[in-house]
């Protein structure tokens, strides 16, 4: 019996010594999790090193979407608690500045309206990311001021909210064509009108950005901001609402964004009710449409809210977006033949991964 006894005291001793000696696999996002606070933090490394050497490294891509790119890495040094992630996204960020700058020392001589708003995007991440240019902010401010809030916006905010008459670009034959028209007045082609959710967000987007670039595009954020009210209530879903459903969702994450500096600032859920409730109940629409960059979105957002790790909700988003990692480091579609359609969903699940350094929460817009 003694024997006995003490061989299982011999076997559970050499067990207990192999556990001790398997190295642990870390610290859990939070009880019961099931990917570590480690993993998450190399799929984060993995995806934003994945934006850096598959995208912005690449001369033809870099030259189309560098200013979003600056952006993308200004936003994650500016605002991430982590510092390793910190340090790793300014290093990437102001090389490419550096480039960026290299290539774009000037306005095109026939820069239309789109061309000076995405430099002017660019020149307020190159700026952020330690490379100004006092002289490109002054050719921007004189180009932008010869354009009409239309050319910027497709509206204008001071006289009314966004339309829901505008047509898309002709078909056939690329005519922008006026307000209301419902075919072309140039091939006949009819026509369909742009979302009003689309042209909302890009407005909001774009005066945020002149804003704080100290460049005006057609108008000022505060003008596009008050007509939020008009907006609500966002799209519920339902069968060929497809588009019109995900501009609501968009957005309402652009609110978010725009009002508090893209994560810089908490906000609170009474200040924007009708946006916090909205996001709150898609979320899980996103799982079910396998959309890990919409996916991103909701839980950027509802987190800037207050929700935290120990809510079921961000839990659930979290998981679904570790699980759904390529092999490369990147999210979303590897088969998408634009280079947007590759690192921008990237970019919103390391965002909806990281954790923040928020320092306040904002006051409330006033309509």
């Amino acid at each position: 019996m003694r024997f006995a006894l003490a061989c299982v005291l011999l076997v559970a001793a050499a067990i207990l010594a192999l556990v001790a000696a398997v190295p642990a696999r870390g610290t859990p996002l939070w009880a019961g999790a099931p990917y570590t606070v480690e993993e998450r933090d190399r799929a984060i490394q993995r995806g934003l090193n994945f934006i850096y050497q598959a995208i912005a490294r690449q001369p033809a891509v870099f030259r189309e979407w560098g200013h979003d790119l600056l952006s993308c890495f200004y936003n994650i040094a500016a605002t991430s608690s982590n510092p390793e992630l910190r340090e790793m996204a300014w290093r990437m960020g102001h090389e490419r500045a550096l480039e960026w700058r290299r290539i774009n020392p000037a306005p095109p001589a026939k820069a239309r309206a789109d061309d000076i708003a995405y430099l002017v995007f660019g020149t307020d991440a190159a700026t952020h990311l330690g490379v100004p240019d006092a002289r490109m902010q002054a050719l921007l401010r004189a180009a932008a001021a010869r354009f009409s809030p239309f050319d910027f916006l497709w509206f204008d905010p001071v006289r009314e909210p966004p339309p829901s008459d505008l047509p898309e670009q002709c078909p056939r034959c690329f005519l922008q064509n006026a307000r209301g028209a419902a075919r072309c007045v140039r091939c006949g082609a009819q026509l369909t009108m742009r979302d009003r959710y689309d042209i909302y967000q890009d407005a909001l987007i774009a005066t945020y950005t002149g804003d704080r670039a100290g460049i005006t595009l057609g108008r000022h954020y505060r003008d596009v901001l008050q007509w939020l009210p008009t907006m609500r209530p966002y799209p519920q879903r339902a069968a060929g609402n497809e588009d019109h459903y995900y501009a609501g969702v968009y957005t309402a994450t652009h609110v978010v964004y725009t009002y508090n500096d893209y994560s810089q600032e908490r906000v609170s859920p009474a200040c924007f009710p009708e946006e916090f409730d909205h996001l709150q109940r898609n979320l899980r629409e996103a799982i079910a449409d396998k959309d890990p960059e919409t996916m991103g979105e909701y839980l950027d957002s509802l987190r800037a809210f207050g929700l935290t790790f120990r809510d079921p909700l961000i839990q659930t988003g979290i998981e679904y977006v570790l699980s759904a990692q390529n092999r490369d480091g990147s999210w979303g579609d590897t088969a998408a033949d634009d280079a947007y359609g590759r690192y921008h969903p990237t970019w919103t699940a390391i965002d909806g991964l990281r954790e923040y350094r928020w320092t306040r929460v904002l006051p409330c817009p006033v309509f």
